[in-house]
């Protein structure tokens, strides 16, 4: 009878010992995860930047002739990319994220973006703006909001000077998706 103790008594400190890891290891998780997700979006957003930049010197270099073509690899591994016609902008969105960017409400200006926190629930939502105030763009001839959402894949955009526009009027670029 006393081996028979013996042996329960050490399977049941070996299950109590196994759930008192588990639990720490569970509390760890819970403490680090979020830090985790944190890092990854501030590097999420930190190659937006460079991509919309380079994407801008883009926009820049085929603004000096009409007939100016370029196309460009564009990923977007989290969030959405908005080519806003209607408000000559792009802008890049990136929501239901921990990190606060910026102060909550504030316009925050980085070269030609402009960068914007907002706070929703216990999450926050980044704004990346870029506005064209010299041109007209449009999205495949059309003055409307085209969104490019998050892919495995880079997108190929186009990028064209059409050359439409008369003398001091806004430089006419057109965007497509290839």
């Amino acid at each position: 009878m006393i081996n028979f103790n013996k042996r329960s008594q050490i399977w049941i400190e070996t299950a109590i010992y196994t759930v008192i890891g588990l639990t720490i290891i569970a509390i760890l998780l819970a403490v680090v995860t979020p830090q985790i997700e944190k890092t990854k979006d501030a590097g999420i957003v930190r190659q937006t930047i460079n991509a919309i930049n380079i994407l801008d010197n883009k926009i820049s270099e085929i603004e000096q002739a009409g007939g100016n073509i370029r196309i460009i690899d564009f990923k977007i591994s989290k969030g959405r990319l908005e080519i806003d016609s209607v408000n000559d902008s792009i802008k890049y969105y990136l929501e239901n994220t921990g990190l606060e960017l910026t102060q909550t409400g504030q316009n925050i200006k980085d070269g030609n973006l402009y960068i914007r926190t907002e706070k929703i629930g216990s999450k926050f939502k980044i704004f990346i703006t870029r506005y064209y105030n010299n041109m007209n763009i449009t999205s495949d001839n059309k003055e409307e909001a085209r969104v490019l959402q998050a892919a495995a894949t880079p997108y190929r955009i186009q990028i064209e000077n059409v050359g439409d526009n008369e003398l001091n009027q806004k430089t006419h670029i057109d965007f497509g998706v290839l």
